[in-house]
């Protein structure tokens, strides 16, 4: 009876994992050298190290100016500014304008200020579009949605002690199994990997916490920036969330794995060069 139970289980556990995607992990059986004796059948997967982001992101680049090349434009420089942000996104935040907000009053209550002023680059229209309230869209030819998503300031008006890295740890997933959902109550995601670097955020060191996922219908790829501000008062902490994501049956997660690195430096820049001034408290 007790195999039985224990057979269910495994066949449960492969059942489950065969729903998701395998890109992620390989089989390390089939680099195994013969002279090896190994005693019973082993069976043991390993993440992937090894993409190829230049090309990935190369291709990327080639798309985006194979796609605007087709589109109608107001005059040659609008069209020749296009085209180069196609090859170096990063000129989206040159080409792009700066956003600034005071926030009082209530607006500000909720972070623990009494006001604040808020400055972050928008990049051009030619890759991102607003979105919504602090919100900017981008939409591959292929479906690939990227967001950034910038976080609202938090004064640390108890003086706890916040650490950044454990929370960007996010200890609560667990990679290769099912996961409840941060979003939908009762409903499972499936989480391939999780990832912590460096990063600069709102000009303070801090951290990008990745966390790689799919649902029923979707993957996803969503990095977490995030800094504490020990320089002011008891301290400030900024977020910025990105999130890379399409539909399972029309993506892959190469195809979101290429989309991410060929945006990353434009991402990456505008979270590091956002700023928030005249802060009350």
């Amino acid at each position: 009876m007790k195999h039985i139970i224990l057979l269910f289980g495994v066949l449960s556990f492969f059942t489950t994992k065969a729903q998701y995607s395998n890109y992620y992990s390989i089989d390390i059986n089939q680099n195994v050298n013969e002279n090896i004796k190994i005693s019973g059948n082993v069976n043991v997967n390993k993440n992937i190290t090894t993409i190829d982001y230049g090309q990935l992101s190369i291709t990327n680049a080639q798309r985006e100016r194979n796609q605007l090349e087709k589109l109608k434009y107001n005059d040659e420089r609008e069209k020749n500014i296009s085209l180069e942000i196609a090859s170096d996104p990063t000129k989206a935040y040159d080409y792009g304008y700066q956003n600034t907000f005071i926030r009082k009053g209530d607006d500000a209550k909720s972070s623990g200020f009494k006001k604040y002023t808020n400055n972050y680059r928008i990049p051009h229209k030619s890759l991102f579009v607003n979105a919504g309230k602090g919100r900017f869209e981008n939409v591959s030819i292929e479906g690939i949605t990227t967001e950034i998503i910038i976080g609202t300031p938090k004064y640390n008006t108890e003086n706890k002690v916040i650490d950044i890295e454990k929370d960007c740890k996010i200890e609560v997933y667990k990679e290769g199994v099912l996961n409840d959902s941060p979003s939908e109550a009762g409903k499972k995601i499936f989480v391939h990997k999780k990832d912590l670097n460096r990063a600069t955020v709102y000009g303070i060191k801090g951290f990008k916490a990745t966390l790689i996922w799919e649902d029923e219908y979707q993957i996803f790829i969503t990095d977490t920036y995030k800094s504490f501000d020990v320089s002011i008062g008891n301290g400030v902490v900024y977020s910025v969330k990105v999130r890379t994501y399409g539909n399972k049956n029309e993506v892959t997660f190469e195809q979101l794995e290429g989309r991410r690195y060929y945006l990353r430096r434009l991402v990456e820049k505008v979270i590091s060069t956002a700023e928030v001034s005249d802060m009350k408290f």
